[in-house]
């Protein structure tokens, strides 16, 4: 009976670290396809191929071969870096 409250009580912080994590986004510019974007938020995003990333933030870009952030990683752009690859979305951290 102690593990299992003990067990609970360990998912229940883990649980209370998640829900208050707040979003990360990028801090800086990041221009795709000529459209620029101010602080772009953490997540997968579409776009049409070929995929031109000028990474003016401070998070790295992940180009990915298929929509939804799927499929194989065609390009990995970190800070300050352009990059000009095929692709049907890109990812930023």
């Amino acid at each position: 009976m102690r593990l299992r409250h003990a067990l609970v009580a360990v998912l229940a912080a883990a649980l209370a670290l998640v829900c208050t994590s707040p979003a990360q986004a990028a801090t800086g510019l990041l221009v795709v396809n000529g459209v620029a974007h101010e602080n772009p938020g953490r997540g997968c995003y579409p776009a049409s191929s070929p995929v031109s990333v000028k990474n003016f933030t401070d998070s790295t870009v992940l180009v990915h071969a298929a929509a939804d952030c799927q499929g194989p990683v065609t390009a990995e752009v970190g800070p300050d870096q352009s990059v000009t690859a095929f692709g049907g979305s890109y990812y930023v951290f």
